[in-house]
């Protein structure tokens, strides 16, 4: 009977958080973006974020960014990152996210990719019944 508890209070947090998450996409985002939809709503801390340049992105969903870091990109996400340039600086933000613990947030377009780190791999199912509703 507790463990019933546990998991409908852990629904109910979650359902709780995705409603809030909702809602402040839907203040912080024009209603005729389809991608800002899917993403997580912007934060104070991204304009404090210090940008970095991409410097290695030639598997298609991890980048190295020139403080050394590397980044798995949620895979609903790779759109936007297709488009990015040698060029293209990117803020790292973290966020609140099932699965994704960090955003890259591209400052000139305002677009942003939901990842991880490079060395973590994605849940399979998870991810599978992501993009197949998504």
């Amino acid at each position: 009977m507790a463990g019933r508890k546990k998991t409908s209070h852990h629904a109910a947090a979650t359902h709780a958080r995705e409603q809030a998450l909702d809602a402040a996409l839907e203040d912080s985002f024009p209603g005729s973006d389809p991608v800002a939809a899917t993403q997580p709503a912007p934060s104070a801390d991204d304009q404090g974020a210090p940008a970095y340049q991409i410097m290695r992105h030639d598997k298609s969903d991890v980048v190295e960014l020139s403080d050394g870091s590397r980044w798995r990109i949620w895979p609903e996400d790779l759109r936007n990152a297709l488009g990015w340039q040698p060029a293209t600086a990117l803020r790292v933000v973290e966020i609140d996210h099932q699965f994704c613990s960090h955003a890259l947030v591209n400052p000139a377009d305002k677009s942003r990719t939901r990842a991880i780190a490079a060395h973590r791999a994605w849940p399979v199912e998870e991810v599978r019944k992501s993009l197949k509703n998504g």
